[in-house]
């Protein structure tokens, strides 16, 4: 799998937390790493696109 994929999957997978953790009624402890799943996954997959649109770049200007 290549990095624009992952980062997709990743930032996907931290929305969808997301969105678990606003319909979530059970006790603090699990609401909270819910939560703290979404904001890594979405990190690391911002981190992971970031990386790609960096090396696109980098390919398709030879100059540099």
């Amino acid at each position: 799998m290549n990095s624009m994929t992952m980062g997709l999957i990743c930032t996907l997978a931290g929305c969808t937390f997301l969105m678990v953790t606003f319909t979530f009624s059970e006790p603090f402890i699990l609401w909270a790493c819910l939560l703290g799943a979404s904001i890594v996954l979405n990190i690391v997959g911002t981190i992971l696109f970031f990386k790609t649109m960096k090396t696109t770049k980098r390919d398709a200007d030879p100059s540099k």
